[in-house]
């Protein structure tokens, strides 16, 4: 992984911890203005949208914690890590 694969890495995960939030958020809106089935619903999916941020809050500071680990072995071989591909 390259210091360009890890900063993607990193901001598709803090993109989707954010994702999660804003759509939580929207979810407990919806269950303040409504009531019955309408009610229900919008409060289930507030509940599985937090189970998935609590899931992708985990993801990111792995993700963190692998690029990090990585960014490291480059620097003990003294050159960024390159995919095959990479090289020209």
């Amino acid at each position: 992984m390259d210091a360009q694969a890890g900063s993607r890495a990193l901001n598709a995960a803090n993109d989707l911890v954010e994702m999660l939030r804003l759509a939580q958020s929207a979810a407990e809106r919806v269950a303040q203005e409504v009531y019955g089935v309408a009610y229900e619903h919008a409060e289930l999916i507030e509940r599985e949208l937090q189970r998935l941020r609590r899931s992708a809050d985990r993801m990111q500071k792995t993700v963190e914690d692998y690029v990090s680990r990585e960014e490291g072995a480059s620097v003990e071989r003294g050159h960024p890590m390159r995919r095959a591909s990479d090289h020209h």
